[in-house]
């Protein structure tokens, strides 16, 4: 299994899971998962189509919702993530090829309705070292108004 980190009770992130995993994310509480990889992006990644498969098999719900890392604060993703959050059923995990894009979309759609300073300190916590992040979610709350 993967190593899961959490930024928050309802929220975890992990990097690339295997077929085996949906079974043990559902046997630990999860209730959905949110994939955050692009198809084709390795050849050896399950698709969206064979994780939701898993996913459904192990009673999770499943949401494909691919970013690049480049466009982890994208307000599209930034809502698209904040949406996916409040409809899914929790605790969700988000997983990439590492965490660390799932972890900046959590983060880009959280700042939406939290300070900076808390999503900062729950990525601190979870050992996630995000230079310039807190400064472009700043920023990106002060274009919100």
């Amino acid at each position: 299994m993967t190593r899961i980190v959490h930024l928050h009770d309802s929220f975890a992130v992990a990097g690339q899971l295997t077929s085996g995993d949906f079974a043990d994310l559902a046997a630990q509480g999860f209730k959905s998962v949110i994939c955050n990889r692009p198809d084709g992006e390795e050849s050896a990644q399950l698709s969206a189509h064979q994780a939701s498969v898993h996913a459904a098999a192990a009673g999770l719900q499943f949401l494909h919702l691919p970013l690049m890392m480049s466009d982890a604060l994208d307000p599209a993703a930034a809502y698209a993530t904040r949406d996916a959050i409040s409809n899914l059923p929790g605790p969700i995990l988000a997983y990439c090829r590492s965490g660390t894009r799932s972890a900046v979309a959590w983060a880009a759609a959280t700042s939406q309705t939290e300070p900076v300073a808390t999503v900062m300190s729950a990525l601190h916590k979870a050992d996630f070292d995000l230079p310039g992040l807190a400064e472009e979610l700043e920023a990106r709350q002060s274009q919100r108004g």
